[in-house]
């Protein structure tokens, strides 16, 4: 018998958008698991350390699953982005990623930007 792998880890996809003032947006969708994560954590240290981002947004909204390893993953990331300057922060987490973050404690501190690196979102219209 044959299983299929994407059908038991779902595809992940990350997109990388710019933001005003040197910042970008990682939007990332599917399921983000231990199988995966590596691929959403390149992305985030590149985006810290070779594109030099003063902030980052990353953009949940999209996941439809998250694993402990992958939370560990935007833990390590964060620290990272305020240790070289820089900030990283979860952005409209879907009710799935909202909930874990939530029962671990994590909610506040991941989806709020430290102001660190002195970049602030742009005001809405």
């Amino acid at each position: 018998m044959t299983v299929d792998r994407f059908a038991v880890f779902p595809e992940l996809h990350v997109t990388v958008e710019p933001l005003p003032g040197q910042a970008l947006r990682v939007r990332a969708a599917g399921d983000v698991t231990v199988e995966n994560v590596a691929e959403l954590r390149s992305v985030l240290f590149r985006a810290i350390d070779d594109v030099r981002a003063r902030a980052v947004e990353v953009d949940l909204g999209l996941v439809t699953f998250i694993d402990s390893t992958a939370i560990g993953k935007l833990v390590s990331a964060r620290a990272h982005a305020i240790n070289s300057g820089s900030d990283l922060w979860i952005v409209n987490p879907s009710p799935g990623v909202r909930r874990v973050l939530s029962l671990l404690g994590l909610l506040e501190t991941l989806c709020t930007p430290t102001g660190t690196s002195g970049w602030a979102p742009p005001k809405s219209a």
